[in-house]
């Protein structure tokens, strides 16, 4: 609904703002074609948009998916720049009255002499509105033909006085929510991906969830890619909320269950040892480390699948706890308050996909919905890190918040980070 509303009000704004500056220019004659598009438009997507929330849900088949964020890249681009174009035209407008800067005939004053041609309020206030609008445009146009596929790795250095000595120095790779179904057939750009995190030579690669969007068909072909990851102790993964199909109406639960199956089997073609509520005990040199990994544990409408006590039963006794968990708020919820995992990697949130980050300052709408949406926290002597996501959804772009390779150091020392 909220939808529809912010699409028939930008459409009608903008309208009447454009009749009322076009009128005596473009003559009763012509008006009615561009009502035409006016109206056509907001229809046409509003019909579209209908019709695939009214069916995603039977969806048997990842294409619809593919289908929907192609479509929501036209709507983003054309509606996001009318919606600036509106604002900046009428913030503009408002600001000159006040300060009035304009002649009583509706002209800019002039300026170093008369050197410069005068111009019209409207047609400056259209200029800067055109201006603003496009700069979502191109935004838009470089998160999808470049931002998506940006790939960007982000080191950290963490030390932990009770991490032992054999695994002083071990190097882990993580990466999250690749989302298989939205990169369709993309094989050669995420080889580049593979390529880069070799690169590092890590001791562990850690993936946290959402391999998928909802369907195992969307894994394969994928083995000739992920399957080239290399990691000297090993590789392990997680489900995350998309990875159960709970966002389909299944024919029975027997399909369903199915699916579950084949998508939990297509890690391990992948390469991954899949950890659903287990955990795998690292030795070397008789000094020991867990990885423990935990089903999906989010805040409803997100499942509650993690079992952490599960998963953590006989490891109580191993100094260095490693733990996979996708959705960062499960790390607020149980993990600070009732176990002693030294560092959680998650995922789930992607940054929104969209953001800004400058040195020590980021920003993304991800903040209002996520308490830990992206990078480095901790509590006391316990470290999460948010994986920003190196696949998308919805929005095949991304815009200011690329897609992430994490590289985290551990060595042995005083509780503190570096981020390199």
């Amino acid at each position: 609904m909220g939808f529809v509303i912010f699409t028939i009000l930008i459409d009608f704004l903008l309208h009447r703002l454009i009749h009322n500056n076009s009128e005596k220019r473009i003559g009763h004659f012509a008006f009615p074609l561009g009502s035409f598009w006016f109206y056509s438009i907001p229809t046409i997507f509003i019909f579209a948009f209908s019709t695939i929330f009214a069916s995603i849900k039977y969806a048997q088949s990842a294409s619809i998916y593919v289908t929907f964020q192609w479509l929501l890249v036209a709507y983003l681009a054309i509606y996001i720049p009318k919606a600036v174009y509106y604002l900046a035209y009428k913030i503009t407008h408002r600001a000159i009255k006040i300060k009035s800067k304009f002649s009583s005939k509706g002209k800019i004053k002039k300026m170093n002499d008369g050197r410069y041609p005068s111009i019209s309020r409207k047609k400056f206030l259209s200029q800067v509105g055109i201006v603003m609008a496009s700069l979502p445009f191109v935004s838009l146009l470089f998160g999808v033909m470049k931002g998506r596929f940006a790939f960007s790795k982000r080191y950290t250095k963490l030390s932990f006085p009770n991490l032992p000595e054999a695994f002083d120095g071990i190097k882990i790779v993580q990466i999250s929510d690749l989302h298989l179904g939205s990169l369709n057939s993309n094989y050669k750009e995420m080889e580049e991906a593979v390529r880069l995190i070799n690169d590092e030579h890590p001791d562990l690669i850690c993936f946290t969830g959402d391999l998928v969007n909802n369907f195992y068909e969307e894994t394969i072909g994928w083995e000739s890619v992920f399957s080239k990851l290399n990691a000297r102790i090993g590789k392990f993964s997680i489900l995350g909320n998309h990875d159960y199909g709970d966002y389909s109406k299944w024919p029975n639960n027997k399909e369903k269950e199915a699916n579950l199956n084949n998508i939990k089997l297509a890690h391990k073609r992948l390469g991954f040892n899949l950890l659903n509520n287990q955990s795998q005990i690292l030795e070397s040199n008789g000094d020991k480390m867990v990885v423990t990994g935990v089903e999906n544990w989010g805040h409803p409408p997100f499942p509650q699948y993690g079992d952490l006590k599960k998963a953590t039963k006989g490891t109580e006794e191993v100094p260095f706890k490693l733990l996979l968990s996708h959705d960062p708020d499960h790390w607020d919820a149980e993990v600070t308050s009732k176990f002693d995992h030294d560092l959680t990697l998650a995922g789930h949130t992607h940054g929104m996909q969209f953001g800004i980050e400058f040195k020590n300052f980021q920003w993304s709408p991800a903040k209002y919905k996520f308490r830990r949406w992206a990078g480095l926290y901790n509590q006391g002597n316990q470290f999460l890190y948010v994986n920003r996501g190196l696949g998308y959804l919805g929005m095949p772009a991304r815009v200011g918040m690329p897609p992430e390779i994490t590289i985290i150091e551990l060595t042995r020392g005083p509780i503190g980070n570096d981020p390199m």
